[in-house]
């Protein structure tokens, strides 16, 4: 029985060492990481976010668009973002007009006054004239 408590106890330090170990600060200097990814007829895009430490972090934003038809549409992307007050915020759109098989990736930043608690994207397939055929979100 004594066998047994001590065990036990020297497991329950073990974990609760191992668990105060990886809360530490290397996750509040690098911050989250945040991956999105749709796809919708003729086009596919996705979005990395990363240094997301808190609503009013400057998060660094990778996409990646590709088209997948032939059919001389162009396709875009944009980041959707939720501020702290729920209130959605719908950045520019990047556009991706090289045709079919081709893929473009853009760097940018995004940061906001009321802050960013949420990131999702928008995926979407555009006629000549500009209007969107059909698009895909992801949170």
């Amino acid at each position: 029985m004594r066998k047994n408590i001590s065990a036990t106890a020297g497991v329950l330090i073990s974990a609760l060492t191992l668990s105060v170990s990886m809360g530490g600060s290397a996750n509040a200097a690098t911050g989250f990481t945040a991956i999105r990814g749709c796809g919708t007829t003729g086009a596919y895009g996705d979005m990395s976010a990363t240094n997301w430490h808190g609503p009013d972090a400057t998060i660094n934003i990778k996409f990646t668009l590709t088209d997948t038809l032939a059919d001389g549409n162009s396709v875009r992307i944009h980041l959707v973002t939720k501020d702290t007050w729920g209130k959605l915020h719908f950045w520019p759109w990047r556009t991706n007009s090289q045709g079919a098989n081709k893929t473009s990736t853009w760097y940018t930043t995004a940061s906001h006054p009321n802050g960013i608690f949420d990131v999702g994207i928008q995926v979407a397939r555009v006629n000549s004239d500009g209007t969107t055929k059909n698009y895909c979100t992801d949170w």
